[in-house]
């Protein structure tokens, strides 16, 4: 009985194969084999290659200016992430949390906010980067291109208005009890958002101050080649 062909390589993009028929494997833009989730887990080689970073606030205070959607230049993220129009790179968000941690929301989503800057803000970068490969021991940004505006007022922004993209988490308005208490709303998000260069996301909260609104939120990215 003849053997099948034996394929070393992969085929880049999407294909389709009938069952039953010998097939080759798949590979991506960067020669990666695309399988299921295995062996190591999803989010190995993006942090053995220093691509993988991560950022966080914690006990931001929401006030009106923290609101969805970012609607003036005093508008303050609760999470704010720049992609520098010259660094060469793309950010794949990968995961997001926040938490409500005490006090009674407003309108209690957490929004995520895009739009595409043409005149940075002036604020002083506000937050850390971290590499989510523990052994780089350098200060912030450790190898992220990115430019961070965690719960910082983004002065000088032009434009001042956003697209909200989409809700993660939410909170009803009540106390925090009423919510099942304190607690993480994380999700995983799979890449689903790429932020080319010249592009501003943001974590904006709820529609109103609320009485003690205070949160926390993280978020993690990987930094890939620009253009795709």
């Amino acid at each position: 009985m003849a053997s099948p062909d034996v394929v070393t390589g992969g085929v880049a993009g999407e294909f389709r194969q009938a069952a039953g028929v010998t097939g080759t494997t798949r590979q991506g833009a960067y020669n990666e084999a695309i399988v299921n989730d295995a062996g190591y887990g999803r989010y190995f080689e993006a942090c053995r290659y220093n691509r993988l970073f991560s950022s966080m606030v914690k006990t931001v205070t929401v006030a009106a200016t923290h609101n969805s959607p970012i609607a003036a230049a005093t508008a303050t993220p609760v999470l704010g992430l720049y992609n520098p129009i010259s660094s060469g790179k793309a950010v794949v968000i990968q995961r997001i949390a926040c938490s409500t941690v005490s006090g009674t929301p407003a309108g209690g989503q957490f929004i995520v906010n895009a739009m595409v800057v043409t005149t940075p803000t002036t604020q002083t970068v506000t937050g850390s980067i971290f590499s989510n490969l523990l052994s780089n021991s350098t200060v912030s940004p450790q190898g992220s291109v990115c430019k961070t505006y965690n719960n910082a007022a983004l002065t000088g922004i032009v434009p001042t208005a956003s697209n909200e993209i989409d809700i993660i988490g939410a909170a009803t308005a009540a106390a925090a009890a009423g919510n099942g208490g304190s607690g993480l709303t994380g999700e995983d998000v799979g890449g689903r958002w790429i932020v080319p260069p010249s592009v501003l996301i943001a974590i904006m909260a709820g529609t109103g101050a609320g009485t003690t609104w205070i949160v926390n939120a993280a978020w993690s990215w990987v930094e890939v080649d620009w253009p795709l």
